[in-house]
């Protein structure tokens, strides 16, 4: 294929696990998070997961992170138990780029053709230089003269072939490279169902992930950057005071006028998006919201998205579906890391097989 990813998503609608554990690894840009998940006749095990923090700044403009850290996949290495002898990996912007076009219906034989003559028409990287894949959201209802909406995923090849070598080299066979956004949609389609229409809205340091997804499908995603460059100080501040000081933190005066100011503009890039999506797809009224990442544990900002969309919004628990040991169950700080999860879960996921 031309393509590591080897298709980048398929539809949870049932699963029929394989035998061997499968393990998610999402190295984000404040921690790597992996998941290892074992089969069961009715749901999986979680049999180990791995949140650290990573031992540097990542810089957004940098293609060899992995590369220049050669301690952090050797680390996931020795805290994984059982080892994990293969491995499904996620990447996520700026290494990678999901391009939403609306294409004249074509097989998948002839779409894949025409993409690969004329890349160089939709992306602004070197086609020599890239791997790509195609996600096509409907296809067996088209006419032959209807245009079809189409996610074009591409990433610079040298990235991601220096991002596999690194987990290769300690022994793990990368299985697969998905993509954060998919990722997200398997994980909530997984343990909150496929019907209907909702909005999953993924929140780090890097920015605001919204993804849109539809009986258990991805048909919109937007990624913006944050308005200010401080609240990734602020938030991490918030956050590690929280940590340390538990129930009884206070916020002062001055930093909880500028978590408002986050709070808005959150608010107001949800709500946007929103509205874009609905107005450029043929999708149904968004039902409800699902918060993910690791800022999406700040304390009021559930429930003033909730009181500002006018639906509901659920802090997602990536492991709603599947059994978690009672130790973990009871450990606060598993509880309270909940959201990180939930990218390096639906990676895992993905190694089951879906059927309908």
């Amino acid at each position: 294929m031309n393509t590591v990813w080897g298709g980048i998503v398929e539809r949870v609608k049932g699963f029929s696990w394989k035998s061997q554990n499968v393990t998610g690894v999402d190295v984000g840009s404040r921690f790597l998070k992996a998941v290892t998940l074992q089969p069961g006749p009715t749901f999986p095990t979680l049999k180990g997961i791995v949140l650290e923090s990573l031992p540097f700044t990542s810089n957004p403009k940098s293609q060899t992170d992995l590369e220049d850290d050669r301690h952090l996949v050797q680390f996931l290495r020795n805290q994984l138990s059982p080892f994990p002898r293969a491995v499904g990996i996620t990447v996520s912007s700026p290494h990678v780029l999901l391009k939403r076009l609306a294409l004249p219906y074509m097989s998948e034989k002839d779409l894949r053709a025409h993409l690969a003559l004329e890349l160089d028409r939709y992306i602004p990287l070197d086609v020599q230089g890239a791997v790509w894949d195609v996600y096509r959201h409907k296809d067996s209802d088209a006419l032959d003269n209807e245009n079809v909406q189409t996610f074009l995923v591409v990433a610079k090849k040298e990235f991601i072939e220096a991002r596999i070598r690194q987990f290769e080299g300690q022994g793990m066979h990368v299985r697969f490279v998905d993509v954060d956004a998919f990722s997200l949609v398997n994980m909530v389609a997984y343990n909150y169902g496929h019907e209907g229409t909702w909005m999953i809205i993924h929140l780090g340091p890097t920015g605001i992930l919204s993804v849109m997804m539809e009986e258990g499908r991805l048909v919109h995603m937007h990624q913006v950057s944050y308005e200010v460059e401080w609240y990734g100080d602020l938030l991490d501040g918030v956050q590690t005071a929280l940590a340390l000081a538990g129930d009884g933190f206070k916020l002062g005066v001055s930093e909880s006028l500028l978590l408002e100011q986050f709070f808005n503009e959150t608010i107001k890039q949800v709500v946007e998006t929103i509205k874009h999506a609905s107005e450029g797809t043929d999708t149904g009224m968004v039902q409800g919201v699902f918060l993910s990442g690791g800022y999406s544990m700040l304390e009021g900002l559930q429930s003033r998205l909730a009181e500002s969309l006018g639906v509901s919004v659920t802090r997602v628990n990536p492991f709603k579906k599947i059994k978690v040991p009672q130790e973990m169950q009871q450990d606060s700080r598993f509880q309270k890391a909940l959201p990180l999860f939930g990218v390096a879960v639906g990676a895992a996921l993905r190694e089951a097989i879906p059927h309908d």
